[in-house]
């Protein structure tokens, strides 16, 4: 067993030694300008004046100046031809005005849908965001009064089953989840239902057709007109800016993920050599335009929706394998 060492005392004098030697005195403070410094992101990037001026105003800000100057020159030429048909002749001038009232009102009403549509649209993105929220929270008492806004904005929709399954004990992802299943999925329904037909439609009218230039204007078409059924089904104004803007942000989804999207709906099934041997070149591109358009269905389904769209498996896989089927069933185009 070792000898203990001797205990050693200190004092208050030898821990204040100790501290003055832990902690050396700081330098006496030194204040530099302002300007000295140069932030290292803008001196390595410096910012392009230019670049800046075009991001500002942007293309768009172009397009709308010129787009009034347009209409402003249109509409100064139509005032003097209507001043002088007036002055010609009653008959004309009369004809001139009632043109004139025809086409304000048209444009007016044209006007106000693409604004309603709009405000529509964005109040439909702010609920799937707040409803995205909640159900990765574990909140009460926000869902309700959002499901209500929702039901006035649905007023065909049956809330019944919602309103009478609904339990204030629920939390807000369990409540919207309820509302998803009883209002929002008849919904979806009738929407699948519209996608598949426009699909099938599509690929099959592509695949008999033997005009590249026909099949265009058919796709394009029915694609116009699927979209203005969903947005009947979710009671969403989609005027035809709203239509092109859902198209450009379409094809600038397809541009990025396209190819990617398009390889895992198809799958071995139509790459197979079998099915690859049985089905035609133009049933092929038929194929391949009924995937587009479902595609387009969903994306814009997902834009008119209330709230998010569950990420399915394979969403489109059912409606590609039907619309195989009867691409194998019809002889082939001439």
């Amino acid at each position: 067993m070792t000898e203990l060492k001797t205990a050693q005392q200190f004092t208050n004098d030898d821990f204040i030694r100790l501290q003055g030697e832990s902690n050396p005195p700081l330098k006496e403070a030194v204040q530099l300008p302002d300007n000295g410094f140069v932030a290292a992101k803008e001196q390595q990037n410096p910012p392009d004046p230019a670049v800046s001026e075009v991001k500002a105003g942007g293309v768009s800000g172009w397009l709308l100046t010129g787009l009034a100057l347009v209409l402003l020159l249109g509409g100064i030429q139509w005032a003097e031809f209507v001043q002088q048909s007036l002055t010609q002749s009653w008959l004309q001038g009369g004809a001139a005005v009632a043109l004139t009232g025809i086409g304000v009102v048209a444009v007016g009403k044209m006007l106000w849908s693409a604004w309603r549509g709009k405000r529509q649209h964005q109040m439909r993105q702010q609920w799937r965001e707040e409803a995205l929220t909640m159900q990765q929270s574990l909140q009460y008492g926000q869902a309700t009064p959002l499901c209500q806004r929702i039901l006035a904005a649905l007023p065909q929709a049956d809330r019944s089953a919602f309103l009478a399954q609904h339990n204030l004990q629920f939390s807000d992802a369990e409540t919207l989840q309820l509302f998803d299943l009883l209002v929002l999925q008849p919904l979806d329904q009738q929407a699948s239902m519209r996608i598949s037909a426009a699909a099938k439609q599509a690929g099959l009218a592509v695949a008999v057709s033997p005009f590249a230039l026909a099949d265009m204007l058919l796709v394009s078409w029915r694609a116009w007109r699927m979209m203005a059924e969903l947005s009947e089904v979710y009671e969403v104004q989609l005027g035809a800016v709203a239509r092109l803007a859902l198209l450009k942000k379409f094809a600038n989804l397809l541009f990025w993920t396209g190819a990617t999207e398009l390889a895992i709906d198809i799958g071995g099934d139509f790459l197979g050599v079998e099915l690859s041997s049985k089905l035609s070149a133009r049933a092929g591109q038929g194929v391949l335009a009924g995937l587009m358009l479902a595609r387009l269905g969903r994306f814009v389904q997902q834009q008119l929706r209330p709230l998010p769209l569950l990420p399915a498996e394979k969403p489109v896989q059912p409606l590609l394998q039907s619309l195989i089927q009867q691409l194998l069933q019809r002889p082939p185009a001439q």
